[in-house]
């Protein structure tokens, strides 16, 4: 008999027997995803959310990289192309959101942004129907004065002053601007300084997430797995309970037979 072949059979037989351990029993993460998926989001007013979002107790691998919830102190964040806004509510059955920027009401309003030149993420959202984009320009050419949407800043602000208009389009000669979404009912108020800041400080806007949740209904019908996202791949995927995550539905949990059953 071949020593070498004899010596390398035990070696064989523990890797054999290994990897048989493995296809039965898979990593406990695996576990940890389907669990950690099942979970929902829950923020003080801000309640039982899940697919395509994550944080606080839901990890990275149960939503969209760029849906991130943040919990602190009862209030729900959302931070979309470095720009931090509060979310005041989530509809889950139309994939919107009604977000708020998180600055105007934490510096002096719209005189001292801390994100002074900014544009929305396309990609990945939509303005509702029921609202659209203003562009709110800073620090603008002296002939710019007298116009509708312009206001001036009180003393001690980060700006000047500053000129609101509909639309994205931006205003040549002024040193910065930003972009932020606004009911329509408001368009009507443009020269109406203080209702614009009524709408951007309490009412926000609200926008759609282009995400495809239809997935999970095909995920999660089988009662053994949970929406996630693969983010290596970014695209959405299935964590079962089996610890397997395919990219289509989960095998059925077997019932396991008890002494009752016959």
């Amino acid at each position: 008999m071949n020593s070498r072949l004899s010596s390398s059979t035990p070696f064989l037989l523990l890797q054999f027997s290994l990897l048989l351990f493995i296809i039965k029993f898979p990593p406990c993460w695996s576990f940890d995803l389907f669990n950690s998926c099942s979970k929902r989001f829950t923020c003080g007013k801000i309640t039982n959310i899940g697919y395509p979002f994550w944080g606080d107790g839901r990890v990275e691998d149960c939503g969209h990289r760029d849906l991130r919830l943040i919990c602190d102190k009862d209030k729900t964040t959302i931070k979309i192309k470095d720009v931090v806004y509060e979310v005041l509510d989530i509809y889950e059955d139309t994939q919107s959101l009604q977000i708020k920027r998180d600055d105007f009401f934490d510096s002096k309003g719209l005189c001292s942004p801390k994100y002074p030149s900014t544009t929305f993420d396309f990609q990945l959202f939509e303005y509702d129907p029921e609202f659209a984009e203003i562009t709110i320009s800073y620090d603008c050419p002296s002939a710019h004065k007298g116009m509708p949407g312009y206001f001036s800043c009180p003393d001690g602000s980060t700006h000047k002053d500053g000129l609101i208009q509909l639309g994205p389009e931006t205003n040549r000669g002024c040193n910065s601007s930003l972009k932020v979404g606004i009911g329509r009912s408001y368009f009507g108020y443009i020269e109406e300084f203080w209702r614009m800041e009524e709408a951007l400080f309490r009412a926000g806007f609200r926008v759609k997430y282009k995400v495809d949740a239809w997935f999970c209904n095909d995920c999660t019908k089988s009662g053994s797995g949970a929406c996630g996202y693969d983010v290596d791949s970014n695209e959405p995927t299935c964590h079962c309970a089996d610890g397997s995550s395919p990219k289509g539905p989960c095998p059925p949990q077997l019932k396991v037979p008890t002494g009752q059953d016959k």
